[in-house]
C-alpha cells in the first residue's frame, strides 16, 4: 500500500507542484487549505504523515497541530511543521503541540523527499511495534479468559474455514483472521473477578463486561491497518433483534462487515460459554445474517457427544460437511 501524506498549505502553484512530485514517488496525497478541513481530512484518511506549513490564514500551525494530535485516532500520526526559518523556540513549541519535528522550508523537493522517506520508515516501524503490542494484549486476554492452550489458534483456523465456505476473498479472509484474534481485546479492561467469575454476572458486572467492545475499538482505532475491522470489534455482540450491545443496533443497522464477519469469530467465541444449540443457530446465521443459510452455511446436520456437524455449500447444492468438535464447545 502506498504511503498516505496530507499536505496542509494554502492553495498555490508550489503546493500543487509538491503534490504532483510526491504522487510521482508513489505517494497518495491529499491537501487541505484551512484548519477545519485539515482536522476533518486527517480523521478521514488517517495519513502516514502530515506536512503542515505555517501559512494558513485562519489558524497558526502550532494550534492546528495541537488540534490534530489531541484526537486519540491521531496518536500515531507524525506531524511535521514547516517554517521558513524556525528557531529553537519554534522547535520547542512544536514539540509541546505534538509535532514530531519542525523543519525549515527545504531548498528543493528532493531534499524534502529524503526526510519524508526517513519518517515514513519510522512510521512503519512504529505501526508494526504498536500492532505487536495490540496482539500481545489480545493473547493476554485469551490466556486469562479461556485457560485453554491454543484456543485462539483453533478459533482463527475455524473462522478461516467458515470464511472460505462463505466465498470470502483473500483480503476479507485476512481481516477475518485478525478480527478473530482481536475482537475481545477490550476485555483487557475487565477485572479478572468479572472475567473469570464462574457464576452469572450481576447487573453492574454485566454493564462493565458490555463495555469491552467500545474499549477494544478505542485500543485498535489509532492503527490504520486495523481500521477496517473496527466495526467487527465494536459490533460483534449486536443481534438482529436489537437485543445486543453496545449500541443495540437492529437488522440492517448493523454494519455489513460486522454482520458478515460476525458468524465465525462471534459464534466460535460464544461456544465457550453458551449451549451447542445457540452455536448452531449463530453459524446458520439466525442471529447475525438471516439469509446466510441461503448462501453457504446450511442447517446443522446434527450433533452428538463429539460435536456439531455442519453442511457448507452454495444454495441448492449438496455442499460439503464440516465437523466442529467439542473441544471448541
Amino acid at each position: 500500500m502506498n504511503p498516505a501524506i496530507m499536505l496542509v498549505d494554502v492553495a498555490s502553484a508550489n503546493r500543487e507542484g509538491l503534490k504532483s512530485f510526491l504522487q510521482n514517488q508513489k505517494c497518495h496525497v491529499d491537501t487541505a487549505a484551512d484548519g477545519v478541513s485539515a482536522v476533518r481530512c486527517c480523521l478521514e484518511m488517517q495519513p502516514d504523515l502530515v506536512l503542515l506549513y505555517d501559512s494558513l490564514p485562519d489558524i497558526g500551525s502550532f494550534e492546528l497541530c495541537h488540534q490534530i494530535k489531541k484526537d486519540p485516532l491521531n496518536q500515531l500520526t507524525p506531524v511535521v511543521l514547516l517554517k521558513p526559518s524556525p528557531d529553537l523556540w519554534d522547535i520547542q513549541r512544536g514539540r509541546e503541540a505534538g509535532a514530531m519535528d519542525t523543519w525549515p522550508t527545504p531548498p528543493s523537493v528532493w531534499d524534502l523527499l529524503g526526510r519524508i522517506q526517513t519518517l515514513l520508515r519510522l512510521k512503519k516501524y512504529m505501526d508494526e511495534q504498536a500492532k505487536s503490542a495490540v496482539f500481545a494484549l489480545a493473547r493476554s486476554v485469551d490466556s486469562k479468559q479461556n485457560l485453554r492452550n491454543g484456543h485462539s489458534e483453533r478459533l482463527v483456523a475455524y473462522a478461516e474455514q467458515l470464511g472460505e465456505g462463505l466465498g470470502l476473498g483473500d483480503d476479507d479472509l485476512h481481516e477475518l483472521r485478525i478480527a478473530s484474534w482481536l475482537h475481545d481485546i477490550g476485555k483487557i479492561n475487565v477485572p479478572e473477578s468479572i472475567l473469570l467469575k464462574p457464576g452469572p454476572l450481576n447487573a453492574e458486572e454485566r454493564r462493565i463486561m458490555q463495555e469491552h467492545p467500545i474499549i477494544g475499538e478505542k485500543i485498535c482505532a489509532p492503527l490504520k491497518s486495523l481500521r477496517r475491522i473496527l466495526p467487527v470489534i465494536r459490533h460483534h455482540h449486536e443481534k438482529m433483534d436489537g437485543s445486543g450491545y453496545p449500541d443495540g443496533l437492529r437488522g440492517e443497522a448493523i454494519p455489513l462487515k460486522a454482520r458478515r464477519s460476525s458468524p465465525s469469530p462471534r459464534s466460535l467465541a460464544d461456544s465457550l460459554y453458551r449451549s451447542q444449540e445457540r452455536l448452531a443457530r449463530c453459524i446458520r446465521g439466525a442471529e447475525v445474517l438471516p439469509d446466510l443459510h441461503r448462501r453457504r452455511i446450511l442447517p446443522c446436520e446434527g450433533k452428538n457427544d463429539a460435536g456439531l456437524l455442519l453442511r457448507v455449500g452454495a444454495h441448492g447444492s449438496s455442499g460439503y460437511l464440516r465437523f466442529l468438535p467439542n473441544f471448541l464447545l
